[in-house]
């Protein structure tokens, strides 16, 4: 798989956890609107926006260089994502806890539930770099595997 199409899917990988994440925001905003009240509601959407926003910003940073080429900036970015995420969820609190109209505990259990999402991203495995071809003696001049299965296929 050439570079270009691998940082294609690497960021396809990352783009989809994330609205993966918003549709779940979305989805918990949603039922606390249908059961309570406003202040709940917006203090929820809160909780899953002070995850999101520094969520995304991470992404947009350690995905910006991509490849053995760029190894140093790629980890360079990498560590100031982290690191940029880090602040900007300590200033996010900072700034919406002392809220007057802020229902701690929906705002918390949403940052939590949105956080806690992330082991899904474990469940499927990241687009491999170099795809692996199996070469078995028959097809030893280095046809993949599923092109010698296609073409005996075809043949039968």
């Amino acid at each position: 798989m050439p570079q270009n199409a691998y940082e294609l899917a690497i960021k396809g990988y990352a783009l989809k956890l994330i609205l993966g994440q918003l549709l779940l925001v979305l989805f918990i905003v949603s039922a606390t609107y249908l059961g309570t009240d406003h202040k709940s509601t917006r203090s929820a959407a809160l909780g899953g926006m002070i995850f999101l926003v520094p969520q995304y910003i991470f992404t947009r940073l350690s995905f910006l260089y991509i490849g053995s080429a760029n190894i140093m900036r790629a980890n360079t970015f990498m560590i100031l994502g982290h690191a940029c995420k880090f602040a900007l969820i300590f200033i996010l609190f900072s700034v919406i806890l002392p809220l007057p109209e802020i229902q701690h505990f929906n705002l918390f259990i949403t940052f939590v539930i949105v956080m806690f999402s992330q082991i899904f991203s474990l469940l499927k495995p990241l687009p491999e770099q170099f795809p692996v071809k199996l070469v078995t003696a028959e097809n030893a001049d280095g046809i993949s595997e599923d092109i010698a299965i296609d073409e005996a296929q075809k043949g039968a």
